[in-house]
């Protein structure tokens, strides 16, 4: 664990350090913090960013796509060289070439029922980041989360429509004292897994910066959690990149869900 800076780094990340609620103690929570990030595409490439550029100490990149010429307008990290190579592999490359304070990890695989418990058995994950592009997948995050007692931060967007929301679970909120955070429902006590909803972005298209809108908040949260900042758990955030509007729902809690309940 690491316990102080060094002269380098109080240079690099003193802007953040300047915040007085993060000072060097929220900055040795991020450099001592292990990640996962489901998902390197339009979010995912985004809120890996954003950490490793924090310096955040351990990211793991979860990802069996590979790059695609049409990826590249809000697939920023990546180049016309990257088409047709693992998207995990490049990120965490070119990610960790520029952020030597992080360990950058690549898992190309898809994350899958068979697979999660032995990639969960490896790695200590303290928060886990769904940047996923498909119902199903989404599913499968929540239900990691209510099992591995993990604070989960979600986004999604489809054509001009995103949102994200940050969850905890009630395993976790039990433990915590002196906490204002109220019980909520998980993914699926709000979006069941029979729920009709629309399809993703890759079917119905969606412009660069709401993509972007959506990652900078979710890798915000997450961040805020990390520190110790007070996070808005249990909300769903809807954002309409038309109108440039946001509104909010509370999560409530389904007492028949076969997840969290």
């Amino acid at each position: 664990m690491k316990t102080s800076l060094n002269d380098h780094q109080y240079i690099l990340y003193s802007k953040q350090m300047l915040l007085t609620d993060v000072s060097e103690q929220g900055q040795l929570a991020l450099m001592n913090a292990e990640v996962i990030v489901v998902g390197v595409g339009g979010l995912g490439q985004l809120v890996a960013q954003y950490l490793a550029a924090s310096g955040v100490g351990q990211i793991h990149l979860i990802d069996d796509d590979k790059v695609t010429l049409s990826n590249l307008p809000r697939q920023l990290l990546f180049s016309a060289n990257d088409i047709d190579v693992n998207k995990a592999h490049v990120a965490a490359g070119k990610l960790q070439q520029r952020n030597r304070d992080s360990k950058i990890l690549a898992h190309s695989v898809r994350l899958a029922p068979e697979n999660y418990l032995q990639l969960f058995n490896a790695i200590s994950p303290q928060v886990i980041f769904d940047c996923s592009d498909n119902f199903a997948t989404r599913q499968l995050i929540n239900r990691i989360a209510v099992e591995q007692h993990l604070p989960l931060f979600s986004a999604a967007i489809s054509a001009d429509q995103g949102q994200w929301f940050a969850y905890l679970p009630e395993s976790v909120l039990t433990n915590l004292s002196a906490t204002n955070i109220k019980p909520h429902g998980c993914y699926h006590c709000v979006f069941p897994a029979d729920s009709l909803l629309s399809q993703n972005c890759s079917q119905m298209g969606v412009l660069g910066p709401a993509v972007g809108i959506m990652a900078s908040m979710q890798a915000l949260a997450g961040m805020n959690h990390i520190i110790g900042r007070q996070v808005e758990f249990g909300v769903l955030h809807r954002f309409d990149a038309k109108r440039l509007s946001w509104s909010k729902a509370t999560m409530p809690i389904d007492k028949h869900c076969c997840v969290c309940r």
